[in-house]
């Protein structure tokens, strides 16, 4: 029975980390940004839809376990939704975005995001996540101009020079994050098992 707990874990961390890999970002220890800095770096977080990436396909996986093994994703729950919470997300992200980017640039692609443009963007992911399918992308001769418009700002010539350090960044923090699960998994077996025995 252990074994057959234990594959399903690392089946399940491994599919984990393969959702975080896209979405998230650590943060970079040592900088000093303002308050107002970090919250147009948390803000343009929320705005790309980052979180709904993330908690969507996480909740789908866990929704799909309660039903064929309810205890098994109780515990993944326990362990998983720490790592999931909105203001975590916000948290992790928001000082590496902070480093990538100025304030004003933060400011400036976040308006992008929440725009009619980024919208359709992000509500088709999020359609996609949720259903398994979504609409193609269909958009305005408007909206075509905005884009192409957008497309040579210094905002987003900023924002493409910026991949290869959040892909990077991506990388390191999937390993981190499989380590940090790993570790609170223990410690959740741990507290369980002397819950057990004091009842």
């Amino acid at each position: 029975m252990f074994l057959t707990f234990n594959r399903k874990w690392m089946v399940f961390i491994t599919l984990m980390v393969g959702l975080l890999l896209p979405h998230l970002a650590t943060a970079e220890n040592g900088n000093d940004f303002s308050t107002a800095h970090l919250e147009a770096a948390e803000r343009l977080v929320y705005a790309m839809g980052m979180y709904e990436s993330l908690t969507i396909p996480t909740r789908k996986i866990l929704q799909q376990m309660r039903t064929s093994d309810p205890a098994t994703a109780d515990l993944m729950a326990a362990v998983v939704e720490p790592f999931i919470d909105k203001e975590y997300i916000g948290h992790e992200f928001r000082e590496f975005m902070a480093s990538q980017f100025d304030m004003e640039t933060c400011r400036q692609l976040s308006e992008h995001w929440e725009g009619p443009i980024g919208r359709k963007f992000v509500a088709t992911q999020v359609q996609l996540l949720t259903t398994g399918k979504a609409r193609p992308l269909k958009f305005t001769r408007t909206e075509e101009t905005i884009a192409k418009r957008f497309e040579k700002t210094p905002v987003f010539l900023a924002f493409a020079r910026a991949m290869p350090a959040i892909e990077a960044r991506l990388a390191a923090f999937g390993k981190e994050i499989k380590v940090q699960m790993a570790a609170r998994m223990k410690e959740e077996l741990v507290r369980r098992k002397e819950k057990a025995s004091e009842n």
